[in-house]
């Protein structure tokens, strides 16, 4: 899935492997990719605010995220809960 929340700089980077050589990216190159992020009007910068506010939802109490997150902590709560019950238990 693309989000298209970014914008190309550079196309033709490459490193190669087998050698230090590697094409540097210019910090002119990332000045206009930058610049481009940075106007009012581009679709990049919309779509960032967009999935900015939806991860700021995500994030608050009775978000998706939030949730999830309140899930996972129990499930590792318990399972702790339960080893260290069986590990208690004489053998």
């Amino acid at each position: 899935m693309e989000l298209e929340l970014a914008v190309e700089i550079k196309l033709d980077y490459k490193k190669d492997i087998s050698s230090d050589s590697a094409t540097i990216v210019s910090a002119k190159d990332i000045e206009k990719g930058i610049k481009k992020l940075m106007e009012g009007d581009s679709e990049v910068r919309k779509r960032m605010a967009e999935m900015s506010a939806k991860s700021r939802k995500a994030v608050m109490e009775g978000g998706s995220s939030f949730s999830s997150l309140g899930s996972f902590i129990d499930d590792v709560l318990d399972n702790i809960g339960s080893k260290e019950a069986k590990e208690s238990l004489p053998n």
